[in-house]
C-alpha cells in the first residue's frame, strides 16, 4: 500500500504513465525495443501513482531501488537493519550508549559502528566500507578502514578508564568475578607491549597479554587490562587489582585458576580485603600432606559424595600462609582413572626416550623425576623405575584442592563456582576466534589500545546475546553465525527523515531471536 502523504517530483525523463479506472500509474522504463511486429515497445517497472492535485509522485519500493542515488541523495538506500537494531537495542538497555556518549561524545558513532561490524565481521577493517554500504550503521555517511584506524588512534586510556569506571556498575555486589588471561600475537615491530612470552596458541610470535574481569552472575565482560608479553600472569596479578580502587571495584570476589597463585599473592589479597577462590597447584607441599592425611577418609565414602556426576569432597581449615584459609579437597574416580592411564603412557614414553639414548639427559628435562639413571656397567645408559616417586604421583590421581575466603560457600557451591569460571574462558574464545582478534593487524601502540577497546564494547554485546540464546541456539543446533546471518536477511528502507520500513514481515525465525534478546521487534 503506498503511502499517500509521501510525494516527490516525478523523474525528469525515462518514465511512462498508464491510466486505470481513473487513477494514473507511474512506469520507469527499463529498456525499449521494436518487437517481432517493428513496432516500438519497452519493458516497464511501476515506480508509484501519480497524484492528480500536485502533479507529484506517491512512490512505491521500487521508486526508492532505482532513483535512490539520483532523487534522495539523503537516503540511505535498502540496507540489511537486524544486526543494527539488535546492537542499538542492546547499547540502550545496558547504558553503554550513555556511558559512550558521556565519555566519547564526538566518536560514539563510530565506535558503535565500528563494534557492529566486528560483532558481524570480525577484525579485518579492510572490508568495513563495503559493509556501511549494503547495512544501517550507526555513522551518518560512509566509514571505511582509514576512518577506523584514525578512530582506534584518538582512544585516550584516560577515556577507556572511565569508561569502565562507570561500566562497573553492572557488577553485583556480591558476585565473583572470574579473572583470567590470554595473549594476542602480532607480526608488528612497532608496539612496544609486544614482547616474547609463554604463547598460549603455541606461535612463535610476540604477543601481548590481556587480563580480564568476568562477572560470573552478570556473564558480562566488566574490564580488562593489556601489558607486555613477557610478564607471567601471576606476576601481573597485583598490578591489574590496583586499577580496582579507581573502578569501583573494591571488595572485589575473585576466582581464579592455580595459574595465578604464590604465597605472596593470596597474602596480597587477603591483606587488601579481597575475598578469592583458586585452584592450588598439586606440587605445593601443603596439597600433598592434605591428600594424605584425607585420602582414605574420602575415597568411595558414601557420606563426602557431593551428588549425582559429582565428586567426593570435604573441606578442612589451614593456616599456611599465615592467614586462616579454607582447602575443598576433592576426588574425582573418573578422573583418577583417566589420569593413571595417561600417567603410564608418559612413562613408557620416557622409557622408549631412555633407551634411545647415549648420555644422561639434562635434569631439566625431567627424566629423574621418576627413573634413577646412570651408567651401566658396559658404559652404556642405564635406568630403573622409581617406584616409591610414581606411587606417590598415582596416589594423587583424581584429586584436585581449591583454596578460599569467603567461609560462607559449601563445598559443593565452591566447585560451582569455580566451575562457573570457564564463561571468562568462552569469553576470551570469541574474542579471539569469533571476533577475529587471535592477530593483531596494526602497527601502532595508540592503536592497539583503541581497537581493543572497541572489540571490548562488541564483545559485550555478543556475551549479552550469548547468554539469552545459548539453549536456544542448543536445542535448534545453531551456531551464533546462523543467528547473524538471520539477523542480516532483515532489510529495511533506510531514510533518515522517516521510520524504517522492512521490506518483509520478520520470519518465525527472527521474531524468536528478538523475544528471547527481550528486545522489542523492528515495526
Amino acid at each position: 500500500m503506498l503511502n499517500e502523504e509521501i510525494k516527490v517530483s516525478l523523474p525528469e525523463r525515462g518514465i511512462a504513465y498508464k491510466k486505470v479506472s481513473g487513477k494514473t500509474y507511474v512506469y520507469y522504463v527499463t529498456e525499449t525495443y521494436r518487437n517481432e511486429q517493428g513496432k516500438p515497445t519497452c519493458k516497464r517497472v511501476s515506480i508509484g501513482k501519480l497524484d492528480e492535485v500536485s502533479n507529484l509522485l506517491i512512490p512505491n519500493r521500487n521508486y526508492y531501488e532505482i532513483y535512490m542515488q539520483k532523487c534522495c541523495p539523503q537516503t540511505g538506500g535498502i540496507r540489511s537493519c537486524g544486526i543494527y537494531h539488535i546492537c542499538n537495542e542492546i547499547f540502550k538497555k545496558l547504558g553503554i550508549h550513555n556511558i559512550l556518549k558521556k565519555y566519547f561524545p564526538e566518536s560514539t558513532s563510530a565506535i558503535e559502528t565500528v563494534a557492529q561490524y566486528m560483532l558481524s565481521e570480525g577484525n579485518v577493517m579492510y572490508y568495513l566500507e563495503d559493509y556501511a554500504d549494503t547495512h544501517k550503521i550507526f555513522s551518518d555517511g560512509n566509514i571505511n578502514s582509514a576512518q577506523s584506524s584514525r578512530l582506534f588512534s584518538s582512544i585516550r586510556e584516560e577515556e577507556i578508564l572511565l569508561f569502565f569506571r562507570e561500566w562497573m556498575k553492572h557488577k553485583k555486589s556480591k558476585e565473583y568475578i572470574a579473572y583470567d588471561v590470554t595473549s594476542i600475537s602480532s607480526y608488528s615491530h612497532n608496539m612496544k607491549e609486544l614482547e616474547w612470552g609463554y604463547n598460549r596458541d603455541k606461535e612463535q610470535l610476540p604477543q601481548i597479554n590481556i587480563g580480564m574481569y568476568y562477572g560470573e552472575e552478570s556473564r558480562l565482560p566488566l574490564y580488562y587490562r593489556i601489558y607486555p608479553g613477557s610478564i607471567s600472569d601471576k606476576a601481573h596479578l597485583k598490578y591489574m587489582v590496583a586499577d580496582n580502587e579507581f573502578i569501583n571495584a573494591r571488595k572485589t570476589r575473585f576466582v581464579m585458576d592455580r595459574g595465578f597463585y604464590s604465597a605472596d599473592n593470596m597474602k596480597y589479597l587477603t591483606e587488601n580485603g579481597y575475598r578469592f577462590i583458586i585452584a592450588l597447584p598439586g606440587s605445593l607441599k601443603y596439597c600433598s600432606t592434605l591428600i594424605e592425611q584425607h585420602r582414605e577418609k574420602i575415597v568411595n565414602h558414601s557420606e563426602f559424595l557431593l551428588g549425582k556426576d559429582l565428586p567426593y569432597g570435604l573441606a578442612t581449615e589451614i593456616n599456611e600462609l599465615g592467614f586462616r584459609m579454607k582447602v575443598h579437597i576433592y576426588y574425582d574416580p573418573h578422573k583418577a582413572v583417566q589420569e593413571s592411564e595417561a600417567f603410564y603412557q608418559h612413562l613408557e614414553a620416557q622409557e622408549n626416550d631412555l633407551r634411545n639414548m647415549h648420555e644422561p639427559p639434562d635434569k631439566k628435562l625431567g627424566y629423574n623425576k621418576y627413573f634413577y639413571i646412570n651408567r651401566s656397567k658396559d658404559g652404556g645408559l642405564g635406568f630403573v623405575r622409581n617406584h616409591s616417586a610414581i606411587d606417590e604421583k598415582l596416589r594423587k590421581c583424581g584429586f584436585f584442592l581449591i583454596a578460599e575466603t569467603d567461609f560462607e560457600k559449601t563445598t559443593a557451591e565452591i566447585l560451582q563456582i569455580y566451575r562457573q569460571r570457564d564463561t571468562i574462558e568462552k569469553s576470551f574464545d570469541q574474542l579471539k576466534n569469533e571476533l577475529d582478534m587471535k592477530r593483531l593487524y596494526l602497527h601502532g601502540s595508540d592503536a592497539l589500545r583503541g581497537k581493543l577497546f572497541v572489540a571490548f564494547i562488541s564483545l559485550i554485546v555478543r556475551s549479552y546475546m550469548m547468554n539469552c540464546l545459548s539453549d536456544y541456539m542448543h536445542a535448534n543446533k545453531y551456531t551464533f553465525k546462523k543467528i547473524l546471518l538471520e539477523l542480516d536477511k532483515i532489510t529495511c528502507l533506510d531514510i533518515p527523515s522517516q521510520k524504517n520500513s522492512l521490506r518483509q514481515p520478520l520470519s518465525k525465525t527472527q521474531r524468536e531471536i528478538f523475544n528471547l534478546l527481550d528486545i522489542s521487534c523492528i515495526a
